[in-house]
């Protein structure tokens, strides 16, 4: 899901270097298909739903159809998995470009263990800045573009130069000044402690005019901790909202305080203030957040990254990475975000 936004900032590069004479059509799971279907970049969106037993052959078939109608002049894979470079040979005569997403340089920084070590690794030495530019910064010299990141962001016009962005969604009608605590990620090795989001949550609203609301999935079970907090100002939606719902709070919260996951970045492509707390993985990735109202919290231990995703269990008795950032230093660097908001 993560991925599906941050690709967003090369929509709209590509859109605002050749402008309205290109067609820009979008390939993605069905499951995704809420994120872009309705991206003011985007003239198409096909979709590839494999859950409900969806075959290859019928995704050929979509794309086929979208090429009868308005030819492919060129394919740009922004994913680099086995199966995007089958559909790459599927149209083996079409001109294609494929993103680097950095793998070695990610798998380099996780084997070298010491704090000493990975200082070394400055954040554009091996190409790890931020995912947003990453493809942009690679691509524009063929596009004989020399403004690329400037330009998308001239062009995006958004409150916190943010690279990427979503469509425009109905109000959630929540009412007031609210800001949104998404605890989930796809691992549990990159949750913050779900107690320390309770702690941080009754300090919200104990010291602050803001609701405070909680969005996760149906599966997020560990969320049911914040019915133990009884206030009219808490509101846990865990659950309860479908990918589009969750969209439409994120892009209407004044703050968004979450894990190295998608939720934040989909508010961060809302021009929402994000605070991302990373654990195993590294900001060095490219997946901390990029606008420049926004934060991260990280702690440098020896051990970390243990691997390219977080999905490493930790071979310690306690997950160090996460459980030495405080609820007291989230709060007070939430507090310094607001003052410069």
């Amino acid at each position: 899901m993560g991925d599906v936004v941050l690709q967003t900032a090369t929509i709209n590069w590509l859109r605002s270097l050749l402008g309205k004479s290109l067609r820009l059509t979008f390939v993605t799971s069905q499951e995704f298909a809420s994120l872009i279907d309705s991206h003011p970049g985007l003239d198409e969106v096909i979709t590839f739903n494999r859950r409900s037993g969806e075959k290859w052959k019928h995704l050929i078939q979509k794309i086929d159809h979208a090429d009868k109608l308005n030819p492919i002049d060129l394919i740009i894979d922004l994913h680099g998995t086995l199966r995007s470079f089958r559909l790459r040979m599927s149209y083996w005569t079409t001109p294609c470009l494929v993103a680097d997403k950095r793998r070695w340089e990610r798998f380099l920084l996780t084997k070298l263990k010491g704090v000493w070590a990975k200082r070394l690794i400055h954040t554009h030495f091996f190409g790890l800045e931020n995912q947003v530019e990453r493809v942009i910064n690679d691509f524009e010299s063929l596009f004989k573009d020399s403004r690329g990141v400037r330009a998308t962001k001239e062009y995006r016009k958004g409150p916190h130069d943010e690279l990427t962005t979503l469509a425009l969604l109905p109000d959630a009608k929540i009412g007031g000044d609210y800001i949104v605590l998404a605890p989930s990620a796809s691992f549990a090795s990159k949750r913050w402690p779900i107690r320390s989001f309770l702690e941080l949550a009754k300090k919200m609203i104990d010291s602050t005019a803001f609701k405070v609301v909680i969005l996760a999935g149906p599966d997020d079970k560990f969320c049911e901790v914040f019915n133990e907090l009884k206030s009219e100002r808490l509101l846990n939606l865990q659950g309860k909202t479908s990918l589009s719902e969750s969209m439409g709070i994120l892009s209407k919260s004044k703050f968004c305080i979450g894990n190295d996951s998608g939720i934040n970045h989909i508010a961060e492509a809302y021009g929402v203030p994000v605070l991302t707390i990373f654990g195993p993985t590294d900001p060095r990735f490219g997946f901390a957040p990029h606008g420049s109202s926004s934060k991260f919290l990280s702690k440098e231990l020896w051990c970390k990254p243990c691997s390219t995703t977080g999905s490493k269990k930790c071979f310690r008795d306690k997950l160090y990475c996460m459980e030495n950032i405080s609820v007291g230093e989230v709060y007070q660097t939430f507090l310094s975000m607001g003052e410069k908001s």
